[in-house]
């Protein structure tokens, strides 16, 4: 009950309060996704660089896919279960070998397992860093705090981006080298700054994590689950901007370049967006915002259907679903965070990442059955439902949580007052 009344309470505006460490882990874990070069151009390496086949391509990626779908929940056990400074060490090491290692295989079974392995590390850190935003910062000032860390984030993946397109035609394979770079520098940075460093859980707190009875308790979060559920949700429609939107400019004619000013706009629109948003943020309950930015993400979305052949029309939707891009992972974290009990953050955190590399999944089989059935008119379509859908079960959920706050006993109402 106690994550219930915090959950719904909205941000209140304040200066951002926070240690200088979270400040390191911000820029850290920037120069960390600055180097998340190889994802996006992992098929065409293989297709360009190793001259493989485009089934075979697609069956690496689909590797890729699988380990991001469990990565994040693993990791944020051990997050839990040997502490974030640990987990922060271990899966930078582990992914930076296996960035350094990917250029020397040649044979598609091993490129399978290592792409698995990407899939598996790249995105581990994760659940550590969120975890640790809120162990650093104070309550009062996590919502900003979650959202200048995804703002940061964001300038680093675009700086990947860059890079990467100025590397893939006729460097492809120093990509793994920049994305190597990137892990360890990390990975200094948080021995350098003894980012995480602190008391380690105790024997007790290790067979309390460790038991099953732990993960049975987060299963029976309906809260937390439904919040995961509706992330899910989102993210179905949230990713056909990198598996729909590209076929669909494609069938109108557009050059593939178009598809590199669309990201342009969504990266610009990012960095502008959030500063300018934040104040409207605080003033909101998160589970709100969310569901502002899931309307925003279908709308735009559905913009796309009248974008036909026309890259401005495009552009003017991709404006729209930034929007809904910046409201709803501004504010996502702060509603997981709250929703945790503070001994298992980690494995919240990890539960609800591991929905990206689940929606990664699922996406492209929504976006290929809607492109086959209906053309991109059906792709579009659904997308639009998805978001409203998506933005109805987070109103529902606020609704939900409300009533169970408002009918608990006074006495639950000020244990949960004294928590937060």
């Amino acid at each position: 009950m106690a994550r219930e009344n915090r959950t719904t309470s909205p941000s209140r505006p304040a200066h951002l309060q926070t240690p200088a460490t979270y400040w390191m882990l911000v820029a850290g874990f920037t120069i960390c996704r600055s180097g998340c070069v190889v994802v996006p151009f992992l098929s065409l390496y293989l297709v360009r660089q190793q001259h493989f086949s485009a089934a075979d391509a697609a069956q690496v990626s689909a590797a890729f896919g699988a380990g991001w779908a469990v990565g994040p929940a693993i990791a944020g056990w051990l997050a839990d279960r040997i502490g974030r400074r640990l987990t922060l060490l271990a899966t930078l090491g582990a992914v930076t070998a296996t960035y350094l290692t990917l250029p020397a295989l040649h044979a598609l079974a091993a490129l399978t397992a290592a792409a698995f392995a990407v899939g598996l590390l790249f995105d581990a850190p994760r659940p550590a860093v969120l975890a640790l935003v809120a162990d650093l910062v104070p309550e009062e000032s996590r919502g900003r705090a979650y959202a200048r860390l995804y703002w940061a984030s964001n300038i680093g993946a675009g700086v990947a981006g860059g890079v990467g397109t100025v590397l893939a035609d006729s460097h492809i394979t120093a990509l793994f080298y920049v994305a190597a770079t990137s892990n360890l520098t990390f990975a200094v940075t948080v021995l350098i700054c003894k980012i995480g460093q602190g008391p380690r859980p105790t024997a007790q707190q290790r067979r309390d994590i460790s038991d099953a009875s732990g993960y049975r308790s987060l299963l029976r979060d309906g809260p937390f689950l439904a919040m995961t559920g509706l992330t899910l949700l989102y993210l179905c429609s949230y990713q056909q901007v990198l598996f729909g939107l590209p076929v669909a400019m494609t069938h109108d004619g557009l050059k593939p370049s178009a598809y590199g000013i669309i990201s342009l706009i969504n990266a610009i629109g990012v960095v502008a967006f959030q500063p300018l948003l934040q104040p409207w943020i605080d003033r909101r309950a998160p589970l709100v915002v969310c569901a502002a930015g899931s309307i925003a993400l279908g709308l735009g979305m559905g913009g796309n259907l009248c974008s036909r052949q026309s890259l401005v029309g495009y552009g003017l939707a991709a404006v729209v679903w930034t929007l809904g891009e910046v409201l709803f992972f501004s504010s996502v974290m702060t509603v997981v965070e709250r929703l945790a009990p503070a001994d298992a953050r980690g494995r919240y955190a990890g539960i609800w990442a591991s929905t990206m590399g689940i929606s990664a999944l699922i996406a492209p089989l929504v976006s290929s059955a809607a492109l086959d059935t209906g053309g991109p008119e059906l792709m579009w379509t659904t997308s639009f439902g998805l978001g409203v859908l998506a933005a109805a079960g987070l109103l529902a959920l606020k609704r939900h949580v409300d009533n169970a706050t408002t009918e608990a006993k006074p006495a639950e109402r000020n244990l949960a007052t004294t928590r937060a």
